[in-house]
C-alpha cells in the first residue's frame, strides 16, 4: 500500500472512530449495565481489585479515565467502552482495506459490526468485551500487515497487542490459530522473534506489575479475593481460586466432569445460532458467505485465518460453556453466554466486508454505497439503541434501600445486585447502614473476612461449611434486624418459611404468622415507579437485564397467589397484565 493511499485510510479510519464515539458516549448508561458492568465501574472508581483474573489493564485505565473533571465519572467509566468500541471498527475499516476491500466495502464490514445489537449494546456498558475486541483487532491488523510486508516493526506491535490481549482477558487464548495462519507467511530472523517474544511477555506481565505497585500503596477498598501482594498476582490471572483458566460461570471445570451432556451442547450451539441471526443478520450472513467465497478465490490463508478465528473462538467456548452452566436457568445463561459470542462475530463481520468488496466487482459502485447507507441508517435511525436514560439496576438496589430499614439484612441473589449493591455501599454512599449478604458467597472465606470487616455489629452464624441460610439462626443472633430476600430467592425462601411476606420490593423473612394484607402488599409493588418503567418490551433478551424481569415476575406471582379472587379482582387484573408485560 502507498503512503498516500495509507494517509487517506488513516484520515478514513480517524472519522470512523469519531463518529463512533460521539455516537456511543451519547448513549452511554450514566449508571451500569447487568451482570459484571457494575464491578467494572466500581473498580476503576476506585483502582480496586475485580473477580479473578482482575483485569489489571482495563482498571487501569479507567481509573486513569475517572480522574479527568467529568462531571459524573461513573458515566465516563462507561463512556470508556464506547471510545475502545470506535477504535476496534476503525481497526477492522483499515484490516479490510490491506485485505483489498475497497473504502466503501470496508466501510459496509465496519459499521455492520459496530452497529449490530450486541456489540452497541457492550459499548454503553462499562465491560471488558470492548477492549478485548479493540486488542484482537489491533493484533490482526499488525499479524496482517507482517504478512504482507514482513516489517519487523509489525511483528514487534504484534507482540505487545498480543501479550497486552492475553492478560486482559483469558479468552484471547482461542485467536492463537488466526493468528498463526498469517505469522507463518513469514519467518522473523531469531533476534525480531525475541524481540517480539520480549514484548509479548512485556504486555503480558506489565499490567499486572502496575497492579502489584498499586497495591503496594494501599489496599482497595473493594479487593473480595483478598489480592495484597506480588505473590497473589500468579493465582490471580490464572483464576486458581475459581478453578483454573478454563472454568466458566455456574459450574466445574470440563476436566472435572463425568459424562459429556450432548443436550447441553446442542442448547449452547442453538444459542450461538440465534446470536448470528440476532447479531449479525442476514445481512451480514450472506455477505460474509460470499465473502469467504471470494477468498477461497484470492487469498486462501485470509479465508484460513478468519475461519480459524470463527472456529476456535466458538467452538472452545462452545464445548467448555455448555458442560459448565448445564444447570443454570436456561434464559439466564443464555444472556451470560451471549457476550462470548462477540468474539467470533468479529470473523463474520470481517469476511462480510469482503463479500460487500465482491459484490462491488460485480456490479455498480452505486450499489455498494447504497449498502452502506443502510447499514448505517437502519440501525441509527429506525432501531436506535441508547442507555442515556435507563438505570434498570440501579433502581432496582435503590428500591430495596427504600424497602428496608438501616441495620436490615438484605439478602441478595445474583452477580447483578450483589455489584450494585456493593457500588450503592462503597461509591455513592446510598447503603444507609444495610448489611448486604450473598449467600452464594458464604463458603468462601475471604468473603466472610470481609462481612465480619464491614459488619462488626452482626452475628454471622457458625457452620462447617459457613453461616448457611437458616434466616431463623440470623434473626435470633441479631435481635432487631430483620431479613429481607431478593424475589430472585423466592422459592427457596418460601420453602423453608412459608409464613414470609411480602414487604415492598423484597421478601420479609418470617417464622410465626404475622399480619399482612395481602391486597396492600399488591398495591405497593404494582405503584412502586420501578415496577412498571423496565419491562420486556424495554429490555434485550440476549443481554443479563432478563434477570431483572424474572425477579419481578417472581414477585408479581407470588403476590397474586396472596390475593382473593372476590375481593381483590382489580389488584389482580393488574399483576396478569404486569406479568404478561414480563
Amino acid at each position: 500500500m502507498t503512503r498516500p493511499a495509507a494517509r487517506e485510510d488513516a484520515k478514513v479510519a480517524a472519522g470512523v472512530f469519531a463518529a463512533l464515539a460521539a455516537l456511543f458516549w451519547v448513549g452511554r448508561s450514566r449508571s451500569f449495565g447487568m451482570g459484571d458492568s457494575p464491578q467494572h465501574v466500581l473498580s476503576a472508581l476506585l483502582w480496586a481489585v475485580p473477580h479473578p483474573p482482575g483485569y489489571p489493564l482495563q482498571t487501569a485505565l479507567g481509573w486513569l479515565w475517572s480522574r479527568l473533571p467529568w462531571s459524573d465519572p461513573g458515566a465516563a467509566v462507561n463512556g470508556l467502552s464506547g471510545l475502545f468500541s470506535a477504535a476496534a471498527a476503525a481497526a477492522l475499516y483499515l484490516l479490510l482495506r490491506r485485505g483489498g476491500a475497497r473504502s466503501a466495502a470496508a466501510l459496509t464490514g465496519a459499521a455492520l459490526m459496530a452497529l449490530s445489537p450486541l456489540f452497541w449494546y457492550y459499548a454503553l456498558v462499562a465491560e471488558v468485551r470492548a477492549l478485548n475486541d479493540l486488542l484482537a483487532l489491533s493484533a490482526a491488523l499488525c499479524a496482517f500487515a507482517w504478512s504482507r510486508e514482513g516489517l519487523p516493526a509489525h511483528l514487534l506491535a504484534f507482540g505487545l497487542l498480543f501479550g497486552l490481549g492475553l492478560s486482559h482477558h483469558p479468552t484471547f487464548v482461542f485467536l492463537v490459530p488466526a493468528y498463526a495462519a498469517w505469522l507463518s507467511a513469514r519467518r522473523p530472523t531469531a533476534r525480531l522473534a525475541a524481540g517480539a517474544l520480549a514484548l509479548a511477555l512485556l504486555g503480558l506481565a506489565g499490567p499486572y506489575l502496575l497492579l502489584g505497585l498499586r497495591l503496594s500503596h494501599g489496599s482497595p477498598a473493594y479487593n473480595l479475593f483478598e489480592v495484597s501482594g506480588w505473590s497473589d498476582l500468579w493465582p490471580l490471572f490464572t483464576r486458581a481460586r475459581l478453578g483454573g483458566p478454563l472454568r466458566m460461570a455456574g459450574g466445574a471445570p470440563l476436566l472435572g466432569s463425568v459424562r459429556f451432556d450432548l443436550g447441553a451442547l446442542a442448547a449452547h450451539a442453538g444459542w450461538l445460532l440465534s446470536s448470528l441471526w440476532t447479531h449479525a443478520g442476514p445481512v451480514s450472513l450472506v455477505l460474509a458467505a460470499a465473502g469467504a467465497s471470494a477468498l477461497r478465490k484470492g487469498s486462501r490463508r485470509d479465508l484460513a485465518a478468519w475461519t480459524l478465528w470463527f472456529a476456535a473462538a466458538a467452538g472452545v467456548f462452545l464445548v467448555f460453556s455448555s458442560q459448565q452452566m448445564p444447570a443454570v436457568d436456561p434464559e439466564y445463561a443464555r444472556a451470560v453466554a451471549a457476550r462470548f459470542h462477540l468474539l467470533p462475530l468479529i470473523a463474520v463481520f470481517a469476511l462480510a466486508g469482503f463479500g460487500a468488496e465482491a459484490l462491488a466487482r460485480r456490479a455498480r459502485p452505486a450499489l455498494v454505497y447504497a449498502l452502506l447507507a443502510a447499514v448505517v441508517a437502519a440501525p441509527v435511525l429506525l432501531r436506535p439503541l441508547s442507555l442515556s436514560r435507563q438505570d434498570p439496576l440501579l433502581d432496582h438496589v435503590r428500591a430495596m434501600v427504600r424497602d428496608s430499614a438501616p441495620g436490615d439484612l438484605v439478602v441478595l441473589g445474583g452477580d447483578d445486585t450483589i455489584f450494585a449493591a456493593l457500588d450503592l455501599e462503597l461509591v455513592r454512599g446510598e447503603g444507609g447502614g444495610r448489611v448486604f449478604l450473598c449467600p452464594t458467597m458464604f463458603a468462601f472465606p475471604p468473603y466472610l473476612r470481609r462481612l465480619k470487616a464491614v459488619y462488626p455489629g452482626v452475628a454471622v452464624p457458625a457452620g462447617p461449611r459457613g453461616p448457611g441460610t437458616d434466616w431463623a439462626a440470623w434473626k435470633k443472633l441479631n435481635p432487631g434486624r430483620a431479613v429481607l430476600v431478593e424475589p430472585s430467592l423466592r422459592d427457596a425462601v418460601l420453602a423453608d418459611f412459608p409464613r414470609s411476606v411480602p414487604q415492598g420490593s423484597l421478601i420479609r423473612v418470617e417464622s410465626s404468622p404475622v399480619k399482612s394484607d395481602p391486597a396492600a402488599d399488591a398495591r405497593r409493588f404494582l405503584d412502586a415507579p420501578e415496577t412498571v418503567s423496565f419491562t420486556r418490551r424495554r429490555s434485550r433478551e440476549w443481554t443479563q437485564e432478563v434477570y431483572l424481569l424474572q425477579s419481578r415476575r417472581r414477585m408479581a406471582e407470588w403476590l397474586a397467589s396472596r390475593l382473593d379472587p372476590r375481593k381483590d379482582e382489580g389488584e389482580l387484573r393488574r399483576l396478569a397484565l404486569l406479568m404478561e408485560d414480563l
